[in-house]
């Protein structure tokens, strides 16, 4: 099993490998719960999908939109007529009366007695108001869809950090067999050169340049495993599982890397790109608002209504000490004429503000473009680097094995075989970051384009 590549407009690339996969642990499902110091095998769209629905960012975003979504439950029920109702009771103590200007003075009780109270049902309903309430609503709808579109991108871009760090365990997965046979080659070298200096066949020098050339290897071993350790704790974040967690790659063996076809596709299509979606939606809210200012040069119009029952009796004179009750209904028309120049710039900022949005998704737009085109060159570049890359490959191997062969021999010298291992070395660790390097740019397109 290896790294596949399909065919690109870039040239036939075959299907390639590099090392046999060979992973032996215990697995537990990724939807079941996941415990402290457990194992999981996890395919890349799987770690992408598990990590979407377990975040706890994404949870916050997911949040914000039930919450944005009660703004718009509570914004439609403006619509329902408004009803009141308040009662009130009073004792009066007796009435001080004074002759002229606080002259001499006489108490009497109030008329009809020193009791009063009230009970009122009121409501009013509105008919017209400018469009203001539809408005209102509109504008609570665009929120909730602003919401949904910032969760979805919060999502993607869980799934890209995933993706990336996935991926980086795979370059770290590979690279740990590249550095294991490695120093395999030094181990034996070594082990050559103690013979030959123990038969006084090399100098001394030979001799420690191979331990050294051993030990820097063996450190290398070490560095790549605590940094595929790192990558697999970030992902164990990511995906908001135990910091114990073991974390195994299964696509090692089957990452693809997609033709030029499948590329095209992506640079067409930029509708569902989180960024024009929320500039659209910007534009959305801003048009709206627009018309809500409007709505305050705009007569309202109103229906209301009421039934009260009052103690004593005070429509008639003088006042009886007898309960009435009396209802009414009506109709209410008004107009504030002051907006006619107090909502004058109102509405003109918010235009103006409408047609910075639209500007500005303009700009939007082209930026995108601009950014995937620049990542389909490098996609490319990287694709082409791994033809020649993989072509290197096959000298270098030649050349080290050429080199190991006149070292054994004594007609060169150690250190034309060290380069030779060293140039060998890297070509390899060059292919797999060029092949990593061209999948992440992939993720980062579909990212970018809406599509993770």
């Amino acid at each position: 099993m290896c790294f596949k590549i399909k065919k690109t407009a870039t040239g036939n690339i075959t299907k390639t490998g590099i090392f046999l996969l060979s992973l032996v642990a215990s697995f537990s499902s990724v939807n079941a719960q996941v415990t402290d110091n457990a194992t999981i095998k996890l395919s890349l769209q799987e770690a992408i999908r598990y990590a979407k629905e377990s975040n706890k960012l994404v949870s916050v975003y997911r949040t914000e939109e039930s919450a944005v979504q009660s703004d718009l439950q509570d914004a439609e029920m403006g619509v329902l007529p408004r009803i009141t109702s308040n009662a009130a009771y009073q004792r009066y103590t007796r009435i001080t009366i004074f002759d002229g200007v606080l002259g001499d003075s006489k108490q009497l009780s109030k008329p009809p007695n020193s009791n009063a109270g009230a009970l009122n049902l009121e409501a009013s309903f509105n008919l017209y108001s400018g469009g203001r309430h539809r408005s209102i609503v509109t504008d609570a709808r665009h929120k909730t869809e602003l919401a949904s579109i910032n969760t979805k991108e919060q999502e993607a871009t869980i799934g890209l950090q995933v993706a990336l760090h996935y991926l980086e365990m795979v370059r770290y997965y590979f690279q740990e067999q590249l550095i294991n046979d490695q120093v395999g080659r030094a181990e034996t070298r070594s082990k050559n050169i103690a013979s030959f200096y123990a038969n006084g066949k090399v100098t001394k020098s030979d001799l420690l340049r191979a331990e050294v050339l051993l030990s820097n290897a063996l450190l290398g071993e070490t560095t790549n495993k605590n940094d595929y350790a790192i990558s697999n704790q970030r992902l164990n974040t990511l995906l908001n599982l135990g910091a114990s967690t073991q974390i195994i790659p299964v696509d090692t063996a089957s990452l693809n890397l997609p033709d030029s076809a499948e590329l095209e596709n992506l640079l067409k299509d930029y509708a569902g790109a989180y960024a024009i979606l929320k500039a659209r939606k910007q534009i959305d809210l801003q048009e709206n608002r627009v018309a809500l200012a409007k709505s305050f040069n705009h007569p309202s119009i109103g229906l209301f209504g009421g039934y009260g029952v009052s103690y004593p009796n005070t429509v008639v004179f003088p006042p009886k000490a007898e309960t009435f009750a009396v209802g009414l209904v009506g109709v209410r028309v008004s107009y504030e004429i002051s907006s006619l120049y107090h909502n004058k710039y109102k509405v003109r900022s918010a235009k103006l503000r409408e047609t910075g949005l639209k500007q500005q998704q303009s700009w939007v737009t082209d930026n995108i473009q601009q950014e995937t085109r620049t990542l389909a060159i490098k996609y490319f570049e990287a694709v082409n680097r791994l033809q020649v890359i993989r072509k290197s490959i096959e000298q270098a191997e030649i050349n080290y094995q050429i080199q190991n062969t006149k070292y054994a021999n004594q007609l060169s010298l150690l250190t034309d075989l060290l380069d030779a291992d060293n140039l060998y070395q890297e070509s390899r660790f060059n292919y797999i970051q060029a092949n990593i390097a061209a999948l992440s740019i992939y993720y980062r397109l579909l990212f970018i384009t809406g599509k993770l």
